[in-house]
């Protein structure tokens, strides 16, 4: 450890953090003791077959029956392996060999929080067979196997038996993200087995910048270059670029005086992660031999697609931008081109603008594409990613601002590296720590012990209730306009209680006063709504949604009281509270955004 760095202990009551970083593509996780949290951080090595890995891909293979059968690199052999004995099967034989039309196959399945507007715990996903099956079994499978390997790993490095009240465990998720989709794994997480007062929601870029804050308890001073995340001084901003496989996520933080990092701006980002670029690549393939020969070859040989994607995403992340990028075409792929043309690929590209740049050794079975045309794969994703960044920067709170911390697996990949590093040279600092793809896990365990080095947090949206107040002739639409006893009121009004681009310190509380509006009233109801928007006027104007309903019982015997229902800002999750005025006595409360119930059609 640094001489110069002062002693932090950690804030857990239990003997060891652990997290789970369940990302698009691949998965892992991570540990420290509390004795030694800032020097020991241990995780696990997932075997493909033909390398060792610290995370697994997030593939999910169930059995027909829909209970678990594996996960990562295992459920995509296990599943190959399937689709290759169906593929093989005589008639006779048929009977006796599994079926592999019956199996649940789910890969890269995460973005599915990110892209439903309309998320409940009903929420459906299809298999890569088109199956259906509840997203909160295919999360909560997932999770409880990270999780039973987890505590395997726990017990086998740890000299003593390691229980699961033992254990904090931190479940990180993309900081853009919605409530309802943290909300969404957290009671995953609850069915996986994970106690739910046991375990905190960690935000990827925020667990990636506090792993780089305390990067230098892993090496000795001497073996750093990267000065910058050794000693960063107080009132230091920088910029936080988490690529992912599936999305682009990005955060600016500043050192404050104490010690513990705000939050500049709100989260921003989209899907923009390392999955882009797959697509690009099958729809280079598609146009190449047409369209549907991807999905034609997970039915031929499932065992080749996966190799195949595995093969890329190495060329994917490491492939220098120079020279010809040589990518191995599977013998069930030639052969399917060649059925439907003769002379196969290499006939195909004759006829082709492209085939300047792209050609088939038919001999060695590779693909080859020029440097040119290879990085060009990656053009609308880099662009886009350097649109998010550019549009950031142009806030004058970020003037100050000369460092962009990439972190993420994707920020391994050599194209994005040189393209940001060309583009910024002449204006900004580009670190790329050692093990970026860990930076999530690693930072995750560290939040699990020191939680409140974050103290303030910028509010992606704006909360607020329905009102409805004096309406105002001139100012308020007629449509809007409504009689409620002897006065006209002006309704869907939204009233907010947090603005978006607030900065709000962690545990913010705001309080609203309600009281039962019939006698024998046994609940108070209470609709809280999002915006994107900083200022919204209404509740159903567009960027604007009900994000669930906070439900308080009113005890018997006191529907008149007055209850004071208080939200809790600036947290990784949003909370809720409830107490009678007068007596202080707490009220229970519910506040569901899962429930298809509560959430309103579009």
């Amino acid at each position: 450890m640094a001489s110069n760095t002062p002693t932090i202990k950690s804030k857990t009551k239990r003997l060891y953090v652990a997290a789970i970083d369940f990302g698009t593509t691949y998965s892992g996780y991570a540990f420290s003791p509390k004795a030694t949290w800032q020097a020991v951080i241990v995780y696990n090595k997932w075997n493909s077959g033909k390398f060792e890995s610290h995370k697994t891909p997030t593939a999910l293979l169930l059995n027909p029956d829909k209970s678990f059968h594996s996960f990562g690199y295992e459920a995509e052999s296990n599943y190959a392996a399937l689709a290759e004995v169906d593929s093989d099967d005589d008639d006779e034989e048929e009977k006796s060999k599994p079926d592999c039309s019956r199996y649940y196959f789910f890969h890269r399945f995460k973005m599915i929080l990110h892209e439903n507007h309309r998320l409940s715990r009903n929420s459906i996903i299809n298999d890569e067979t088109g199956k259906p099956l509840e997203a909160m079994t295919v999360f909560t499978l997932s999770i409880k196997h990270l999780l039973d390997e987890l505590m395997k790993t726990l017990n086998t490095q740890m000299a003593n038996s390691v229980f699961m009240k033992d254990v904090d465990f931190v479940l990180t998720v993309p900081a853009i993200w919605g409530d309802a989709s943290k909300m969404f794994m957290r009671e995953a997480a609850s069915n996986a087995g994970i106690p739910t007062d046991q375990l905190t929601i960690a935000l990827e870029p925020e667990a990636a910048s506090i792993y780089c804050q305390y990067l230098h308890f892993e090496k000795d001073d001497k073996d750093r270059t990267d000065e910058f995340l050794k000693d960063v001084s107080t009132n230091t901003k920088y910029m936080v670029l988490d690529l992912g496989g599936g999305t682009v996520d990005i955060t600016v933080h500043q050192k404050s005086s104490d010690g513990t990092l705000q939050e500049i701006l709100p989260a921003t980002g989209g899907p923009l992660g390392g999955t882009t670029i797959d697509k690009k690549f099958i729809s280079l393939i598609e146009e190449i031999a047409g369209k549907g020969i991807c999905e034609e070859l997970k039915q031929e040989s499932m065992e080749d697609y996966i190799d195949f994607f595995r093969q890329f995403e190495i060329k994917k992340r490491n492939e220098a931008t120079t020279t010809k990028v040589r990518v191995t075409i599977p013998l069930s792929l030639d052969r399917l081109v060649k059925k439907k043309t003769k002379g196969g690929i290499s006939k195909l590209l004759e006829s082709m603008s492209i085939k300047t740049d792209v050609s088939y050794d038919s001999s060695s079975k590779k693909l080859i594409l020029s440097p040119e045309f290879f990085n060009n794969l990656f053009k609308d994703t880099t662009e886009g990613i350097m649109q998010y960044i550019d549009t950031i920067f142009k806030s004058k709170k970020l003037d100050d601002v000369n460092t962009i911390i990439m972190v993420g697996g994707f920020s391994e990949c050599k194209i994005i590296q040189k393209a940001l590093q060309s583009k910024y040279k002449n204006t900004k600092r580009i670190i790329i720590p050692d093990e970026a793809g860990l930076a999530v896990v690693k930072g995750a365990v560290y939040f699990g012990h020191i939680p409140d080095v974050i103290s303030r947090r910028v509010s992606r949206y704006t909360y607020g209730i329905q009102s409805w107040p004096e309406f105002c002739p001139g100012k308020d639409p007629e449509e809007k306009k409504i009689k409620v006893n002897n006065s006209f009121r002006c309704k869907d009004v939204m009233f907010p209680v947090i603005k978006r681009g607030e900065q709000i310190k962690v545990g913010h509380r705001k309080s609203q006063v309600f009281q039962a509006l019939k006698p024998n009233q046994t609940e108070l109801e209470c609709a809280i709504f999002v915006s994107d928007n900083e200022d919204p006027r209404f509740v159903d104007e567009e960027g604007c949604r009900q994000l669930g309903i906070l439900k308080v019982p009113i005890p018997p015997g006191t529907s008149c009281a007055e209850i004071e229902e208080t939200i809790i800002f600036g947290e990784t999750e949003i909370q809720f509270t409830a107490n009678q005025l007068g007596s202080g006595r707490i009220m229970s409360t519910s506040f569901d955004m899962l429930d298809p119930k509560n959430i309103p059609d579009p």
